[in-house]
């Protein structure tokens, strides 16, 4: 069984700004659990969820308040593209006409 490489930029955020108290076991749990045919997006969301934690702690409440509302608008015009560019029946289209 070769290994898999998870997102190098996701580590590099995990490893400098996931919560401190245990960085470097969380890193080698993720790495773990993506061995075990975790998805890409499965450890960006872990990733996500880890640094907002980290970062929690470290920043005001004002600051976290916008950090996570830049996120989620992020996520609402990703998701908005994709669901754009998914492959929608033509016969919804057409019905509509």
């Amino acid at each position: 069984m070769s290994l898999r490489n998870p997102p190098r930029s996701a580590t590099w955020l995990l490893k400098h700004l996931g919560p401190r108290y245990r960085r470097e076991s969380l890193v080698g749990d993720l790495f773990e659990e993506y061995q075990r045919d975790r998805t890409r997006a499965w450890y960006w969301r872990q990733t996500a969820a880890a640094v907002l934690m980290g970062v929690r702690v470290r920043l005001p409440k004002f600051v976290l308040n916008v950090v996570l509302r830049v996120l989620i608008e992020m996520g609402i015009i990703v998701g908005g593209i994709a669901l754009a560019q998914s492959n929608v029946p033509h016969h919804h289209v057409e019905h509509m006409r």
